[in-house]
């Protein structure tokens, strides 16, 4: 191939990559999978929905199972948003800033791996950033209340929301920024009720906040079948289980049949517990 026809494959490559984050992933994103060890991201066709709405929407809420690949997810999906667009900033947060940190850990990972011509050259690259020469950063911080107030968040990333206590005041704090034009997205297994990401989700889907709700019961994997969820139940209890891997929170309606009786039994799964 001469020289002219790889240079009009290598910009057409990377049209497609600007135009589709998908296509950047599947194509040109290793990830390190805890058993197989670097592989590209061949993403699963609800990796792939959830990847667009990532793309397509500015406040999104996910509501998903363990062991899914979401935060994964999210992590390419700042890299696209880096990659081809000028001055992102990207704020990751989780409960310490070392769990935030796995977030740009991820992010940098799939940066080295990149081919040459995808790599832009960055100006800043360690445990808890990367910074690029076209001004788009990621940076990983614990959360509190200043942590967004610094300076404009074009994406706040918020992990395993339901478990951050004070995410509610950096919420607020990150407003004046986000309302800019910024995006959020909150993703978390379900943690109890009446905290910042259980209301949250519960007013997004009555549609009273703006919020899109993305629901990933352990279901939507193609991989897991019943005798995953099985052994889910073994190793954290049928409590635990049902919260990590059906998405179900402790207000949630259920029905019962007593087989003594046979009487049916509506009750919230929090009450179910205390009976078992």
């Amino acid at each position: 191939m001469s020289q002219p026809d790889v240079k009009q494959l290598i910009a057409q490559e990377y049209v497609k990559c600007a135009k589709d984050p998908a296509y950047f992933m599947r194509k040109y994103c290793y990830i390190q999978h805890p058993t197989r060890g670097r592989i590209l991201f061949g993403l699963y066709p609800f990796q792939e929905g959830v990847l667009h709405l990532f793309r397509d929407h500015k406040y999104i809420i996910t509501l998903k199972s363990r062991q899914l690949g979401i935060s994964t997810l999210a992590a390419g999906y700042a890299l696209w948003l880096m990659l081809f667009h000028k001055d992102k900033t990207i704020l990751t947060l989780a409960i310490t800033q070392a769990t935030a940190r796995n977030l740009v850990t991820k992010t940098i990972f799939m940066y080295e791996n990149l081919p040459k011509w995808l790599q832009l050259p960055f100006q800043e690259k360690n445990k808890l950033s990367l910074r690029l020469t076209n001004g788009s950063k990621i940076t990983a911080k614990s959360s509190n209340p200043d942590a967004a107030r610094s300076e404009a968040v074009s994406l706040l990333l918020i992990d395993e929301a339901a478990f951050i206590e004070n995410i509610e005041e950096t919420y607020t704090a990150a407003q004046q920024t986000l309302a800019t034009g910024g995006q959020c997205m909150a993703l978390s297994t379900p943690n109890g009720i009446g905290n910042w990401f259980h209301k949250t989700w519960v007013d997004a889907e009555s549609g009273d906040n703006g919020f899109i709700p993305v629901k990933l019961p352990w279901t939507v994997h193609p991989e897991r079948d019943q005798s995953w969820r099985d052994e889910q139940d073994k190793k954290l209890g049928v409590r635990a289980a049902a919260q990590e891997c059906d998405c179900l929170w402790g207000d949630t309606i259920v029905t019962v049949r007593y087989n003594e009786t046979g009487e049916i039994m509506e009750m919230t799964l929090e009450e179910l517990y205390k009976l078992l």
